[in-house]
């Protein structure tokens, strides 16, 4: 599978997969003794749950139905006294023993399944997020962030309740059943033939209520999907909703979409408000059948036989109906939650069998230090997408050419959608070209090992990211070579130190989400800063001094000056008056370049630049 992979949101109903099951089994692997010994709590707690009817069933029968069944009534009381009541004491403190040990490794079983499956899923989230780590910029593009967020967190979290909890569970439904079943069959098996008869009935409810009870599940799922992700993209726009009054009509939508999940959910409960009251019916019936067979052996032999209708064993097949009837209704719901694992298993493994586009090749260059020439040799370049698998791509790039030596400082200007932000991506290999080829130093970037390149090349877009964190962190993005002497310094090389030192916590202010305390400009000089301390060979700048007020485009000048010094640097900019003073412009028109020269050339030229610069210059006299 590829990158053109595109995650859904919806559940589909799906059948078991044994194939899916034996990789997520795959997981818990390593964990495999300690998945045992759960297994064989499991087995001793499903046996020592029978044990206790059977003695139940003993105590009645020997200790207390014994002394009194062939008494008169007025000596009964006499008979029960005169009985010695050490053997009953005895068989009372068996059974408190049975369930105190039951709680005893009840919780030891539930301790081990619980430390395997959060290690599991620990395990599964961080090969996922490394694997996404690598995926490439096109795949980002084409999944949002929330969908790729619900894969490692909602879904890796279902696939870790099914791997462990889920077949845990159900292996322990399964034992119970079975050693109820060896139970009632060794102490009756007529009897057990009457407890069990209303099972075809179970199944046939269990049938229907999985049917009906599936599609309801999955809906209800799938609507949540779409509230949360229209939710997520109204609150991302509030400001657009505000400024066009837009309250009214969103909060009617928002009421539609939740009534409709709650009528789905409405039906789901339904379904089991349904369901179970049918299972414990047929369970009740199962203990009225024992109840009434005991009766009528009773009447017909006149006393009540261990094994034959006793008063014990009456009491004791109570009990086991109840524990085989109980995890039958479990078993029913449980196998929706696997159908659900298995389509959130699916999206996990369709995420992490996506192969990165883009990777190192088979013996890449190793390039600590770049030097910083830049060539591009008929270089064609079209963003993947479906609309370009139909027919010829729509190039974006179109046979560029161009050579950039080490320190020279060139600009590339151009209309919007001309291909100039697009130079970014390539040279730092987030996309592949398809034609021509993009060297550094002589040599193709699919060529170098793709982490030391990239730490040659610094970027600093118009939208600055900042992470949550402090100033500090933000400037040294976890690289533990650079000191705070170095933070420090680099943020007074670029004239940033002057509004960090007035912030409250100076370098551990912290910034909020994307920077969301710091102004625009602010945050531009912070990613100055940053870029400075990581010093790279090569710096872009993508449209670093837009939307910014005139004493703060002054401080950004001043230093971006600083921080070319010494660099091969790009400059992309709108704003022509800022490039003047570059080595070259090179003027990009429809993915082509169509000028090449300094500004006053360029002028004279009387080209597209001047035109550009005309246009720009009468805006400015326009707004004066």
């Amino acid at each position: 599978m590829s990158e053109g992979y595109h995650m859904q949101d919806e559940l589909q109903e799906r059948a078991y997969d044994a194939h899916l099951m034996r990789r997520l089994l795959g997981y818990i692997r390593p964990y495999r003794g300690w998945i045992i010994l759960a297994t064989v709590l499991l087995l001793v707690l499903s046996v020592l749950g029978n044990l206790a009817p059977v003695l139940l069933m003993h105590s009645v029968d020997a200790y207390i139905n014994d002394a009194t069944r062939l008494a008169a009534p007025e000596d009964m009381v006499a008979a029960a006294a005169e009985r010695d009541l050490s053997g009953l004491y005895r068989m009372v403190l068996a059974i408190a023993a049975v369930v105190a040990l039951q709680g005893l490794l009840r919780y030891v079983q539930v301790l081990v399944v619980s430390v395997v499956g959060q290690r599991t899923m620990f395990e599964m989230r961080l090969g996922l997020f490394d694997h996404l780590q690598h995926l490439s910029l096109g795949f980002l593009d084409r999944n949002p962030a929330g969908r790729l967020l619900s894969r490692v967190t909602n879904d890796i979290e279902k696939v870790q309740q099914t791997i462990v909890e889920g077949v845990v569970a159900v292996i322990s439904d399964f034992m119970t059943l079975l050693v109820v079943l060896v139970v009632m069959f060794s102490i009756n098996p007529i009897l057990a033939c009457v407890a069990l008869s209303p099972v075809p009935l179970v199944v046939l409810t269990s049938v229907l209520f999985r049917k009906y009870a599936q599609h309801s599940f999955l809906e209800v799922r799938r609507k949540i999907a779409h509230i949360n992700s229209w939710m997520q993209e109204n609150v991302s726009g509030m400001r657009v909703v505000r400024l066009f009054n837009r309250e009214d009509v969103n909060y009617a939508e928002y009421v539609a979409r939740n009534a409709d999940h709650r009528d789905e959910w409405v039906r789901q409960v339904r379904n089991f408000a349904l369901y179970f009251p049918a299972v414990e019916f047929l369970g009740s019936l199962a203990t009225a059948l024992v109840i009434l067979y005991c009766g009528m052996v009773m009447l017909k032999t006149g006393e009540a036989t261990s094994g034959q209708g006793s008063v014990g064993t009456i009491f004791a097949f109570v009990f086991l109906a109840e524990r085989f009837f109980g995890p039958i209704r479990a078993l029913a719901d449980r196998y929706n939650l696997i159908l659900e694992a298995m389509a959130s298993s699916e999206r996990v493994f369709a995420l992490q069998d996506t192969p990165p586009d883009v990777c190192n090749g088979p013996a890449p260059v190793s390039c600590a230090r770049l030097k910083g020439a830049v060539a591009l040799e008929h270089v064609w370049f079209a963003y993947p997408s479906a609309a370009e698998l139909q027919g010829e791509p729509r190039w974006v790039l179109k046979n560029i050419t161009l050579d950039i030596a080490p320190g020279e400082r060139v600009a590339i200007v151009g209309h919007t959608g001309a291909g100039k932000s697009t130079l970014i991506h390539l040279l730092s290999r987030f996309y592949d070209i398809q034609r021509g080829h993009l060297r550094i130093d002589g040599v193709d970037v699919r060529d170098y090992d793709l982490i030391p390149m990239r730490r040659n090349i610094g970027v600093v877009l118009q939208d600055v990211f900042l992470f949550s964190g402090t100033i500090e962190e933000n400037i040294r993005l976890g690289n533990p070579e650079i000191s705070q002497e170095k933070v420090e310094a680099c943020a007074r090389h670029v004239n940033a130190a002057r509004f960090i030192e007035r912030l409250p916590g100076g370098y551990g202010y912290h910034v909020g989400e994307r920077g969301c305390n710091l102004s625009t400009g602010q945050r531009q000089l912070v990613a100055f800063a940053r870029t400075l301390a990581h010093d790279p060979r090569i710096l872009v700048l993508d449209e670093a001094t837009a939307n910014i007020d005139t004493e703060t485009e002054n401080l950004i000048q001043d230093a971006i000056a600083k921080l070319l010094e010494g660099r091969t640097s790009i400059v992309i900019a709108h704003r022509l008056s800022t490039v003047q003073h570059a080595d070259r412009i090179v003027v990009f028109h429809h993915g082509e370049i169509r000028e090449s020269g300094t500004h006053q050339e360029l002028l004279a030229h009387n080209g597209l630049y001047r035109t550009l610069y005309e246009l720009q210059y009468k805006d400015q006299t326009g707004s004066d």
